[in-house]
């Protein structure tokens, strides 16, 4: 049983391994661009060549528009970092009790602002190669050298950047149309789901809905001319993450003359993605239902749902107003009231400086890996922190062993540039394609990569020394050690607090729509519950270090009541406004705000007062039958939060 339950290693790698649309371009994009810089850095004899292999994986997005946007922050933040690396050596070169407060204060600064601020990512970046340049001088005393040195870092970044963005401009994937097809297959695996009968193949595919705002904010960074259409797009995806959601409400045995016409529809609007001809009108009669009222009132909350789809995708061409792009704020709103930005940049500072202080004491440079293992490991809860430090430990090892294999029994056979590019081609598509899974896997990928590379390209002609694979991983374990031990002890953040937060973050969001019904709620919602799911998986990596903060099953709803909550939800939402469903409305509102705070402090939640269903019974009693429909729905609704605090106790 507890195997059916838990999905074994070989069964999550080889779902997140299998091929996927637009997986194979994105893998070609990649491997050959580090392929054309490894040649352009053997050609030139530019040093850190692995560097300059391994930028091509932090610039690549999944789509043209996030490459660009990542090339561009990397481009102004080695900038920034180089020139302020040179004002540094001023000061510090000669120096060693100012270098180290200098560093500390870089780090602390990158950490903080990559929380707080709107052009974080610019700032970690800089801090993070500030910091880096400054450890170079224990490597290399001779100031001229080292400036030097600190100058071919900014060629060693902007030749990749370059390549990166240049190659997916030509060939990348259009966010557009990447949107398209992915809204294309979720709408035809629903209209599938609508033919079998069975919904339960869509529970993993409603996070695809959600990221699919993000695409589209991509979209049109590339093409700001769909500014206008972005109240319309916005409500076209809600709408799609609605139709996903509200499947786990529909009646198992839900009639085929229900369902087919429902498909024909998703399958219309499927085709208009993808061919761009406008839906045609094709109508969804009711007939006679065999369902309870409860389930009548899901299936026309779906079929309302439907068909404003299909409405708003018949719309879509003729809407091109000019709409003013919205500026978003240069820091987020607690930026200097929230003490825990402060103590995540504290924590890290802490760790990345021990790292410095222990390989410098024993003299052991080629384990500086250690602080990059403290930046990019560095995340807001223990949970995700040991997450990222297991996939960059097990990619490390699983690189190393690769080249290692490599730099044993292939290169001493090598005698021209071009079998290191065959090499070189075969080591980054094998990277890559790990690095293109899910956030659950694709960090390993890029690591993998990364010791790959360090290990095969340690110079200008092939090489037989094992050292820096076997620094490399040292230096991971170090950083791994360090993550840990601080982000354990000092103000510790557990993954669970994190559940909690998102739990309690959808609560309000449902709340509020059943209060306002303001546009983009539903999108929260199931925002916020699709995070609640992350981080109860990431929560396994803390290894019972935070054994306090332990999530109990009595502390909060479960995920899978809080799914069916909200879709109830949802569904009252698509029912018409009545008057006196609004004590209905109010009593139900309220218990989603009180549980939203309960959820909060890990206090339990309490069932529902007992007499707003009294009330709704007796509403129900004297409405016609023709009304009676969205008293159901609000009744349904009852159902499902007096089923969710049932389980709960």
């Amino acid at each position: 049983m507890a195997a059916a339950e838990q999905p074994s290693l070989l069964a999550f790698l080889r779902a997140e391994l299998a091929p996927r649309p637009g997986r194979i371009s994105r893998v070609c994009r990649i491997a050959i661009t580090c392929t054309v810089v490894v040649i352009i850095g053997q050609i030139f004899q530019v040093p850190l060549t692995p560097y300059m292999a391994y930028a091509v994986f932090l610039v690549s997005g999944g789509e043209a528009a996030s490459t660009v946007m990542v090339g561009l922050v990397a481009a102004l933040a080695f900038t920034i970092a180089i020139g302020l690396s040179l004002l540094f050596y001023v000061f510090d070169a000669s120096e060693p009790a100012l270098r180290i407060p200098l560093m500390a204060l870089s780090t602390f600064a990158g950490m903080y602002l990559v929380r707080v601020m709107t052009l974080g990512p610019v700032m970690f970046l800089a801090s993070f190669v500030l910091v880096l340049s400054q450890t170079l001088i224990d490597e290399i005393p001779n100031l001229e050298a080292l400036t030097h040195t600190v100058l071919w870092l900014w060629v060693v970044v902007m030749i990749p950047v370059a390549a990166t963005i240049l190659v997916n401009l030509l060939i990348g994937e259009d966010p557009a149309r990447l949107a398209r097809r992915t809204a294309h297959d979720l709408l035809k695996a629903l209209a599938d789901a609508l033919r079998r009968g069975d919904f339960s193949g869509l529970a993993e595919r409603r996070q695809e809905a959600v990221t699919l705002m993000e695409v589209r904010h991509k979209a049109a960074f590339l093409n700001p001319g769909l500014h206008g259409r972005d109240a319309l797009d916005s409500m076209l995806i809600e709408t799609v993450a609605e139709l996903l959601a509200l499947c786990p409400l529909l009646p198992p045995q839900t009639p085929a003359a229900i369902r087919l016409p429902l498909a024909a529809v998703a399958d219309d609007c499927a085709m208009f993605l993808s061919a761009g001809a406008s839906p045609g009108s094709l109508a969804v009669a009711m007939p006679a239902l065999d369902l309870t009222p409860e389930a009548t009132a899901v299936v026309i909350a779906f079929r309302t749902a439907m068909m404003r789809l299909r409405e708003g995708l018949s719309q879509r061409n003729s809407v091109d107003a000019a709409v003013p792009r919205q500026r978003k704020p240069l820091f987020v709103g607690d930026a200097f009231t929230n003490p825990s930005h402060a103590r995540f940049a504290l924590k890290t500072t802490l760790a990345a400086m021990a790292c410095y202080v222990a390989y410098s004491l024993v003299e052991w440079p080629g384990i500086d890996t250690a602080i990059t293992t403290c930046f990019f490991v560095a995340l807001g809860s223990l949970g995700e922190t040991m997450h990222k430090l297991a996939l960059r430990l097990s990619g490390a090892i699983l690189g190393g062993l690769l080249g290692g294999i490599c730099v044993v029994f292939v290169l001493p056979h090598m005698t021209d540039i071009g079998q290191l590019s065959v090499l070189i081609l075969g080591g980054s598509a094998l990277g890559a394609w790990v690095s293109t899974s899910s956030d659950r896997l694709s960090y390993a990928g890029m690591q993998l990569a990364f010791a790959f590379f360090l290990t095969v390209l340690q110079g200008y002609a092939p090489s037989t020394d094992l050292t820096v694979p076997r620094d490399r991983i040292a230096g991971i374990l170090l950083g791994n050690v360090a993550m840990s031990l601080v982000f354990s002890l000092l103000w510790p953040v557990s993954a669970t607090d994190r559940v909690r937060s998102s739990i309690a973050e959808a609560l309000r969001a449902l709340a509020g729509l059943l209060s306002s019904g303001t546009p983009g709620t539903r999108l929260a919602a199931m925002r916020a519950l699709g995070a609640a799911h992350r981080f109860t998986g990431l929560a396994l990596f803390e290894l019972k270090a935070l054994p306090e903060r332990a999530l109990q099953k009595h502390d909060v709803i479960t995920l899978d009541s809080l799914d069916r909550i909200a879709a109830a939800t949802f569904t009252i939402a698509d029912q018409a406004a009545s008057p006196a469903a609004a004590p209905a409305d109010a009593a139900a509102a309220g218990w989603l705000a009180a549980s939203a705070d309960r959820v909060m402090t890990g206090a339990p939640v309490q069932p529902p007062p007992p007499q707003a269903a009294a009330d709704l019974e007796g509403l129900l009693a004297v409405t016609p039958a023709d009304d009676r429909i969205p008293l159901q729905a609000r009744k349904l609704l009852l159902q499902q939060i007096a089923l969710a605090t049932d389980a709960r106790s």
